[in-house]
């Protein structure tokens, strides 16, 4: 196995009976840097028909779109979905996930993220973020007052349950505190994204 490549090997038998059989072997190892690059390497094909030609070259490309499909960079991808978002916004990931919030809930009255801590202290933003994919029914965004911190953050964390969304901040906590812990509340609203948008 070559150090930091995919290989991709296809052997060509043929029977006495004029059927073919095709073994195709996938050797992965990936580089620290995380690169992983598709080499093909196939046996020498004498004498063997068009047909077969055609089949193994078609198992090849297969095998190289699965390559491409399942490459270092998607894996990581699918493991942190932000990392997309980073790309489309700019910045760091914690900036494009605030760009992703404001974009979602501009036009809610009441509403000014600028930050993962102090613009999510009453739950309108969580109640906001989370009626623009459930709506009115699940989320009543016009009947919510940013005074009433307690009920704004259950009905935000039980819209999210309903959605399967695990909640994972305390409304106790969350009505104490002006500046709410961002971490906790970043890693939150990194799953609503998630749920929502991957």
């Amino acid at each position: 196995m070559r150090s930091g490549g995919l290989g991709l090997g296809v052997r060509l038998s043929g029977g006495g009976c004029g059927c073919v059989a095709v073994c195709v072997c996938v050797r992965v190892c990936v580089r620290v840097c995380g690169n992983a690059r598709a080499a093909a390497e196939t046996a020498p094909a004498t004498n063997v028909p068009d047909e077969e030609r055609a089949l193994a070259s078609l198992q090849q490309k297969a095998m190289e779109s699965f390559v491409r499909r399942n490459s270092y960079g998607d894996i990581c991808e699918r493991k942190d979905p932000l990392n997309a978002l980073q790309v489309k916004n700019g910045g760091s990931k914690r900036n494009a996930l605030l760009k992703w919030c404001q974009q979602k809930t501009a036009g809610y009255s009441n509403i000014d993220i600028t930050n993962f801590s102090s613009s999510w202290n009453d739950g309108l933003a969580l109640c906001a973020l989370l009626h623009a994919y459930v709506g009115e029914a699940r989320v009543p965004y016009r009947r919510l007052s940013p005074l009433d911190k307690r009920t704004n953050f259950a009905l935000a964390f039980a819209a999210a349950e309903a959605q399967g969304i695990p909640t994972t901040l305390s409304v106790q906590d969350m009505i104490q505190q002006e500046r709410p812990d961002w971490q906790q509340v970043m890693a939150y609203v990194t799953s609503i994204y998630k749920h929502f948008e991957t």
